[in-house]
């Protein structure tokens, strides 16, 4: 399974797309610090109000480039090489079909998890370099809460998406029925959907100075409509694909 995951984070393919994705990403949130620039009084700002701007870079249309990204990745990492009927990340290794399929999934989890931590924290660094010491400070205080929130939100979106491609009857549905599923409660404001509830824990950012644990970022609300669906949905995807055979 070792052997599978590092064949797979090495996909050119992969990295090209997630490279694309973020850099995409890291314009829309330079755009969001320039209008937000424009719209308040001319700094020197302290780790306090730079702490808000740092949470809030996560805007919907951040969300949308990644319900677009997320199921092209996940379509491209589990659908082509049975649409194609070749495997090409295995020859004869003795690894199980669920352990392909973590191995496919944990791949695009770790590799989006980093291009995007480190894409939200890079623009932040350079917008503000003018105050070091106050972005050192919002970098100490708020980076744990950040990383959890991208793993939370990454690890259900890849877990939707998975689900829909394994599913699915080709890529082509793959893609467009993963971008649906992720995209079209939060279009129709659905109260139930964990996107709707992403304001509240970024915006919230004040307990986050007292206490980690007072995060609302780690509180139950949150956990409850983003983390513990994303567990449920992977277990899904990996019974059905162990279910499925390999064409």
């Amino acid at each position: 399974m070792r052997e599978i995951l590092r064949w797979e984070l090495r996909s050119p393919l992969n990295l090209a797309m997630v490279s694309g994705g973020a850099v995409l990403i890291g314009l829309v949130m330079k755009r969001f610090y320039l209008t937000w620039n424009a719209t308040i009084r001319p700094g020197p700002f302290g780790p306090d109000v730079l702490g808000s701007i740092f949470r809030t870079a996560f805007t919907g249309d951040v969300y949308l480039l990644l319900a677009l990204l997320v199921p092209f990745i996940m379509t491209l990492a589990v659908r082509l090489e049975r649409d194609e009927g070749v495997a090409l990340s295995i020859y004869s290794l003795p690894v199980s079909r669920a352990g392909v399929l973590a191995s496919k999934f944990l791949a695009v989890f770790l590799t989006l998890f980093v291009f995007l931590l480190s894409t939200h924290i890079l623009i932040f660094v350079l917008h503000f370099a003018a105050t070091p010491g106050a972005v050192v400070g919002v970098l100490r205080i708020h980076t744990i809460p950040m990383a959890f929130f991208y793993a939370s939100v990454l690890l259900f979106m890849i877990s939707v998406a998975a689900v829909v491609s394994i599913l699915s009857p080709n890529a082509y549905l793959s893609i467009f029925g993963g971008f649906v599923v992720l995209y079209l409660p939060k279009f129709l404001g659905a109260e139930w959907f964990w996107f709707l509830k992403w304001g509240k824990v970024l915006t919230d950012y004040h307990p986050a100075t007292i206490s980690l644990t007072m995060d609302p970022i780690f509180g139950m609300e949150f956990l409850r409509t983003s983390l513990l669906p994303a567990i449920v949905l992977a277990g899904l995807y990996l019974a059905i694909g162990h279910w499925r055979d390999v064409r």
